[in-house]
C-alpha cells in the first residue's frame, strides 16, 4: 500500500522536488488550434447553408460553355491550347475574381442578416478569430470552382476529339490560382464584413478587376501587387493570348508566389488590424 505525500512542514535548507507537468505555453498553442478548428468547421457548416455552392458550380460551367462556343465559332484550332485560352481568357479578367467576391458576400450575408455573429460575439472568440475563420474558409468553394473548371474543359476536351487528358500546364495554372487568390479573398472579405449591401463588394472589385487588367496588360512589377492582377497571371503564365504575363517556368512561378506572399500579408494584416479594432461591430 502507498503511503501518502507528507504534508509536513520541510527542515530548513531544503527545496522540494518540482512536480512535473506539461509546459503551459505548450498547452495553450494546443487549446488554440483545437478551439480555432472548431471555429472552421462551424464557418463550414454555415457556408454548406449559404448560396456560395451555387456560384462555385454555375460560374465554372458559364465559363467553359463561353470558351468551347468562342473556339467553335472562331474556328480556331482544335486543340488543348487553343481551348485552354479561350476557357481562361475571360475567367482570368473578369469571371473568377467577380466569382469570389460573390462568395464573400454570400458567406457574410448571413451575418447581416441575422444574430449569428452576436451569438458567436458571447464566445471566447476574438474578433480576429472569428473573421479569419470566416475569411479562410472560403477558399473551400475557390476550391471547387477551379476543380470544376479543370474537369469540364477535360469533358469538352475529350468530347472534342483532342486527346485523353489536357497538357500538365492547364492543371498548374487551375491549381497556383488557389494561393493566388488568397490576397483577394481577404480583401473581398473584408468589404463584405463593413459593407451590410451583398452588391457593393461586388461593386468595389469590378472596380479592382479594370485596374488589375490594366496593370497585366501594361505589364511589370505592380501586376504581382495587386490582387486581381495576381489571379488573372495565375491562370495565364504562358497563355497564347496574353504575352504580358510570363511564361510557365520555375522563375514565372517565384515572381508570381513572391507577389502573392507580400500581398497576402498585406490584405491579411489589414483584415484582422480591421478586425481588432472594430471588436464586436459590424
Amino acid at each position: 500500500m502507498t503511503a501518502p505525500p507528507s504534508t509536513a512542514p520541510a527542515p530548513p535548507g531544503h527545496v522540494r522536488p518540482a512536480v512535473a507537468g506539461p509546459a503551459p505555453d505548450a498547452t495553450t498553442r494546443r487549446g488554440r488550434r483545437a478551439s480555432f478548428g472548431a471555429l472552421l468547421a462551424a464557418e463550414a457548416l454555415k457556408l454548406r447553408r449559404s448560396a456560395v455552392w451555387v456560384v462555385a458550380l454555375v460560374l465554372p460551367a458559364l465559363t467553359v460553355v463561353s470558351g468551347t462556343v468562342n473556339l467553335l465559332r472562331n474556328d480556331l484550332p482544335r486543340q488543348w491550347g487553343a481551348l485552354a485560352s479561350q476557357v481562361f481568357v475571360f475567367y482570368s479578367m473578369f469571371f473568377f475574381s467577380l466569382g469570389v467576391a460573390l462568395l464573400g458576400s454570400a458567406a457574410w450575408r448571413p451575418e447581416h442578416r441575422g444574430s449569428s455573429w452576436t451569438a458567436m460575439r458571447t464566445t471566447t472568440h476574438s474578433p480576429a478569430a472569428l473573421v479569419a475563420a470566416k475569411t479562410l474558409i472560403i477558399t473551400a468553394p475557390v476550391v471547387l470552382m477551379q476543380v470544376m473548371v479543370l474537369a469540364l474543359t477535360w469533358l469538352v476536351g475529350a468530347a472534342l476529339g483532342l486527346g485523353p487528358v489536357p497538357p500538365a500546364g492547364f492543371a498548374v495554372e487551375c491549381l497556383i490560382a488557389v494561393p493566388a487568390a488568397q490576397p483577394l479573398i481577404a480583401v473581398q472579405s473584408l468589404l463584405s464584413m463593413r459593407m451590410r449591401s451583398f452588391a457593393a463588394p461586388v461593386a468595389v472589385c469590378f472596380g479592382g478587376i479594370v485596374v488589375g487588367v490594366a496593370l497585366v496588360l501594361k505589364g511589370g512589377a505592380l501586376a504581382n501587387a495587386w490582387p486581381q492582377s495576381l489571379v488573372t497571371r495565375a491562370l495565364t503564365l504562358g497563355s497564347q493570348t496574353l504575352g504580358t504575363v510570363g511564361a510557365l517556368d520555375a522563375s514565372g512561378l517565384v515572381a508570381l508566389l513572391a507577389g502573392t506572399a507580400v500581398c497576402g500579408a498585406v490584405c491579411w494584416g489589414l483584415l484582422v488590424l480591421v478586425a481588432r479594432r472594430r471588436g464586436g461591430a459590424l
